[in-house]
């Protein structure tokens, strides 16, 4: 069975690899080199850039957030933005769960994955299972 080589970014997996002094950079920059060299389809969400550009304006720097920016509109990845009928996925999604830790990013981004027919999310973060969705690890 080939593996998909579709892969979803989230805001944590962006600010590890922008922030060098983040105990995750290393892995991040590891994940991201192994991404160019395999060529994934590397895709995020509009919201997922504006967590991760508010996260290294914050945190990092203006003008390293700046630069991440730039970046994503040089780049490869490709940007999706919701529909009206992914809008009311997410809050079909949030209204139903469980998880009290489940936030609208997090299921804009698993309904986003889902969609596009994404099987993994590189994220540092807790992840709640959606859709049979997991996280990215580097295969052995």
């Amino acid at each position: 069975m080939a593996v998909s080589k579709k892969l979803y970014i989230a805001e944590s997996a962006f600010v590890a690899f922008v922030d060098r002094n983040h105990p995750k950079h290393k892995q991040a920059s590891a994940y991201f080199r192994y991404f160019a060299q395999e060529r994934y389809n590397l895709c995020t969400g509009y919201l997922t850039i504006i967590e991760a550009y508010k996260i290294i304006f914050d945190e990092i720097s203006q003008s390293l957030a700046r630069d991440f920016l730039r970046a994503i509109t040089t780049g490869n990845i490709n940007v999706l933005y919701p529909t009206e009928s992914d809008i009311k996925a997410t809050i079909k999604v949030l209204v139903s769960s469980q998880s009290n830790e489940l936030d609208f990013k997090n299921a804009q981004m698993e309904v986003f994955a889902y969609r596009n027919n994404i099987n993994q999310i590189l994220t540092f973060d807790f992840l709640p299972p959606l859709f049979g969705l997991v996280s990215f690890s580097l295969p052995i």
